[in-house]
């Protein structure tokens, strides 16, 4: 199955970053991975795009992404297939799905956006390349593909996440000494892919015309920039012909009156993210404020949120506090704010006033993952680790940054071994098998550790070991070939 991985993996990496078209051979998706697989692989490649990209692991913009993915999916052609999605922090407009349902936004796609239709547009887009098994089928034309030239294309993708024109040039050279492989992206998958997600954007209540708008705007903002054009428009292709047939559908089944209107969720959660990517927050909070002096806004909502979180940011609460009372006073109760005024009380160091706005919050919003995580850190602050367990036991988050909260949590409260096994999750996550391996070896070294840990150890320490047995092989194996 490792194996299996390791092509999916790097031909979806090739194909998707690079817009990759291979020889079809005629075999059916279906024969080469099942569902269930999927899945695994793309787990396993989230793990290895942490350690090449920085993922915006922050719960407010992960649940509203996934709540938009979800209403998504949910009215897609495969309403059962599992979806996550997820944000990274990259000024370049890109977007593309992985393998078992994982749909990466880059930052700059999204501050691209002008309304959340067009951000629909593109998650509907990606849904479709999943839901139509795009990826599967592009591996399955791959079949011929030496196992050497996997090992290159996979260096050259990680390298180019790196520095681009390196990965570029690396590819270039795999390109010249395979005459198999070319560079033309699949139209037809494309034109599917608008297709099918135009008829998800229309059932979940979007105007289907805000695909190809979007993608009409992209390529005229861009077109004097032919060198330098957005990486999406590189991967996902946009001709004049297409754009048309494009609209021309969407004008077919764009038959309602009215059509999903902005939530209010994407205006804040947009200028979540221009916080956490902006180079000089100094400067975005004078055009901020300028923006409010001048009435020059679309939503005023969003300005004062974008001037809260830079304050924040900046530790600055007395940048803080006018802008969160204008939204207190002037917006129905969110738990954004509040979870803001916790923040903001934590940062003037009223930890006690901190404690008291966890506990209100969460008997509204019980069990918000940001809220509890908040909770649990002032929890331990106060030397209270026993109380901070609890609490974040009973969440579901499988973030990173959870398993090292959590993990400092068992450690204070002297549950050595609970510790060692949530840390070695976190290293997993992050793709550092390694690490995580160790982890698991040092608990089960400790002294009367409960049978079911024990277990729970054991059978973790088993995967995780065969794994990295499996994955020495491949590079052995593709090592030794190079060689020849």
């Amino acid at each position: 199955m490792l194996k299996k991985i390791f092509t999916f993996i790097t031909l979806c990496a090739f194909v998707n970053v690079y817009g990759m078209n291979l020889p079809e051979i005629g075999l059916s998706a279906d024969q080469i991975f099942s569902p269930a697989e999927e899945q695994e692989i793309g787990q396993q490649f989230m793990r290895q795009l942490r350690q090449q990209v920085k993922i915006i692991d922050d719960p407010e913009v992960e649940n509203y992404f996934n709540s938009i993915g979800y209403q998504l999916a949910a009215n897609s052609e495969n309403p059962v297939q599992p979806f996550t999605f997820f944000v990274i922090k990259a000024s370049d407009i890109n977007a593309f799905a992985a393998p078992g349902g994982f749909v990466g936004v880059h930052s700059g796609l999204i501050l691209q956006t002008r309304d959340e239709s067009e951000l629909a547009s593109v998650l509907a887009h990606e849904i479709a390349h999943v839901t139509q098994r795009h990826i599967a089928r592009k591996v399955e034309e791959g079949g011929k593909i030496s196992l050497i030239s996997v090992a290159a294309i996979i260096a050259a993708v990680l390298a180019g996440a790196r520095n681009a024109d390196l990965g570029h040039a690396g590819l270039a050279a795999i390109m010249a000494g395979n005459v198999q492989m070319q560079i033309d992206f699949t139209r037809a998958h494309e034109r599917e892919a608008d297709r099918v997600g135009m008829e998800t954007l229309s059932k979940a209540g979007f105007n289907p015309l805000s695909m190809p708008s979007f993608f009409e705007r992209l390529q005229l903002e861009n077109r004097f920039y032919e060198n330098n054009i957005p990486e999406f428009l590189r991967t996902h292709p946009v001709t004049t012909d297409r754009i048309a047939e494009a609209k021309d559908r969407a004008e077919k089944i764009a038959h309602q009156e009215t059509w999903h209107k902005d939530s209010h969720e994407y205006a804040l959660m947009k200028a979540k993210v221009l916080i956490e990517t902006t180079d000089d927050l100094e400067e975005l909070i004078k055009q901020l404020e300028k923006s409010l002096e001048t009435g020059k806004f679309r939503d005023e909502r969003a300005v004062h949120y974008g001037l809260v979180q830079a304050g924040l940011s900046l530790k600055q609460p007395e940048k803080v506090t006018s802008h969160l009372k204008w939204l207190q006073e002037s917006d129905m109760d969110r738990v954004v704010y509040r979870h803001a005024e916790i923040q903001l009380a934590a940062l003037q160091d009223n930890r006690k006033k901190a404690l008291e706005l966890c506990e209100s919050a969460l008997k509204i919003y019980p069990k918000d993952v940001l809220i509890s995580s908040k909770y649990a850190q002032l929890l331990l602050e106060e030397k209270r680790p026993e109380e901070a367990v609890n609490i974040l036991k009973e969440l579901s988050s499988k973030r990173p940054d959870f398993y090292r909260l959590l993990a400092q949590a068992y450690q204070e409260a002297q549950q050595i071994g609970e510790s060692h096994l949530v840390m070695g999750e976190f290293y997993y996550l992050n793709g550092q098998t390694g690490l995580a391996v160790e982890q698991l070896k040092q608990a089960l070294r400790l002294k009367n550790l409960s049978f079911y840990l024990a277990s729970r150890l054991e059978s973790r320490l088993n995967q995780w070991e065969t794994e990295l047995r499996e994955s020495k092989k491949d590079q052995d194996k593709n090592s030794r070939k190079n060689k020849e």
